[in-house]
């Protein structure tokens, strides 16, 4: 099965949820490969971290850029059970290939880019992906700060998400706060702190995403000729 993250949030906050998705996956003894297809590459130094920290479990982690990364990823595909893909935005090639790649696409929307007119090229990039990969389910994650989020909030949100063809809505809202726990220690993340709430946070997440995907093979359209530049 594979994951991408499309991160509608501040900076780094969609490399996390890639990360303790991993982490979570791998705890189920499945073999996961963790994918940075973002420009800072803040998974590939997470996985550097933590592979010198000899935390468990191990995590794989590889950087993915520019021309071929179509071709790559079908020679990664029959190592791995799960592979999870880290973009930043919509708006890279990475991200246009990972999201027709995808079983399902995890989108963490901060509350304040719920706005359509403003941030309506996340969504046209969504919904042309699925012209692609019509298989594809898209969860979209409220991402608030200490607080709940109000309900015209979340209505914002859930509006938003339903722009996009076959989108849902997640139960679980992550608290960016929370998410940010074990960032001051290298290679650790939010699920490596026991009983912290945004473990308990990502672990439901974790429940909701590899619920929305189904075992399917991957879509053709990922591997034609003009797709895999």
């Amino acid at each position: 099965m594979i994951v991408t993250i499309v991160n509608c949030a501040p900076p780094r906050v969609g490399a996390a949820v890639a990360e303790n998705l991993a982490l979570l996956r791998a705890r189920m003894a499945r073999k996961v490969l963790l994918l940075d297809a973002g420009p800072g590459q803040d998974c590939e130094r997470w996985g550097v971290e933590r592979a010198r920290a000899h935390l468990l479990p191990a995590i794989a982690v590889r950087p993915l850029h520019g021309p071929g990364c179509a071709a790559r990823l079908e020679r990664l595909l029959p190592d791995y059970d799960e592979i999870v893909i880290a973009t930043d935005g919509c708006g890279s090639h990475e991200c246009r290939w990972a999201l027709i790649a995808a079983h399902v696409a995890v989108v963490p929307l901060a509350l304040d880019y719920a706005d359509i007119d403003a941030h309506y090229d996340c969504i046209a990039r969504l919904n042309s992906a699925r012209m692609f990969n019509p298989g594809l389910r898209v969860l979209f994650v409220p991402m608030a700060g200490e607080r709940d989020p109000a309900p015209d909030e979340l209505g914002a949100v859930r509006a938003y998400a339903a722009q996009v063809m076959a989108a849902g809505l997640a139960g679980a809202t992550v608290h960016l706060p929370a998410l940010a726990w074990g960032d001051d220690a290298p290679g650790r993340c939010v699920c490596d702190i026991a009983n912290s709430t945004g473990a308990a946070e990502m672990a439901a997440l974790h429940g909701e995403v590899f619920r929305a995907g189904r075992t399917r093979a991957l879509p053709q359209a990922v591997f034609r000729p003009g797709l895999n530049t």
